[in-house]
């Protein structure tokens, strides 16, 4: 895949009404920069968590500058993705032409995914729940186009961390949201919250709004490590993943 240039991010910050902050624009470059490697190394940890996306149809929810989904593309999956910023829209679908691949790109409402029911075998989605206006409308959309047995790739920042990842603001995600976005714009200045359609999520959000669906967590227990292992075990028990403890919840939803 063609490495993704300036002027694609610069075209995208001069356009959109977030990332006003330094710090934030400043992150958003860095990450968009990044994200040709990161796609590679998402995709070897997809096959080994999820399985190889070679024949199968995936949806990227929330496909940003596309590089994610050129790269499933690349390995085989049949591919579409969603996005509700029309911006990202002609980039990704840029990247896409560079790149040489098929990739359906849409724009949806942000609510309704404009996609037939059960059509999809993986569904991949990192860093997008936060950001959408009810997490239980996105999950139960979700579970609605992904295919019994289907898989879902899912991510978002761990609420209960202690420096909040879009702001690099500590603890300010520990406090309701409400309160959070008026010491961030009054006292530090910052507008992100409200720009980015900021939500504070957590591992029993997500398990609270999986009771509406068919969805389940998918408990990974491996690992070389015997205390990792044992201790992963242990927290399943109890219904928990182990990335609760982690910035990021990182888990992998099956469809009954």
């Amino acid at each position: 895949m063609e490495k993704i240039n300036n002027s694609q991010t610069d075209r995208f910050l001069k356009l959109s009404k977030g990332y006003t902050n330094t710090y934030e624009r400043n992150r958003r470059i860095k990450d968009w920069d990044s994200k040709e490697e990161v796609a590679k190394k998402i995709l070897e940890d997809f096959k080994k968590r999820v399985g190889d996306p070679k024949g199968k149809r995936l949806l990227d929810v929330g496909f940003g500058n596309g590089a994610f989904s050129v790269e499933f593309a690349r390995a085989g999956a049949e591919v579409s993705g969603i996005e509700v910023n029309p911006i990202l829209l002609n980039i990704a679908k840029e990247n896409r032409d560079k790149s040489g691949v098929k990739v359906d790109f849409q724009i949806y409402d942000g609510n309704s995914f404009p996609l037939e029911d059960e059509s999809f075998d993986y569904i991949y989605s990192t860093n997008v729940a936060e950001h959408t206006n009810s997490v239980g409308l996105f999950l139960r959309e979700i579970n609605r186009v992904l295919k019994p047995g289907g898989l879902v790739y899912l991510s978002f920042p761990n609420r209960f961390a202690p420096k909040e990842t879009h702001s690099g603001l500590w603890f300010i995600s520990y406090f309701p949201r409400g309160v959070s976005e008026w010491y961030v714009k009054h006292i530090r200045g910052r507008n992100i919250i409200s720009e980015l359609n900021l939500h504070f999520l957590s591992y029993f959000t997500l398990l609270r709004n999986l009771k509406k669906t068919q969805l389940s967590v998918r408990f990974e227990v491996d690992s070389p490590n015997l205390v990792k292992r044992v201790f992963k075990k242990f927290l399943a028990l109890f219904n928990i993943h182990h990335s609760i403890l982690l910035r990021t919840i990182m888990v992998i939803l099956e469809k009954k």
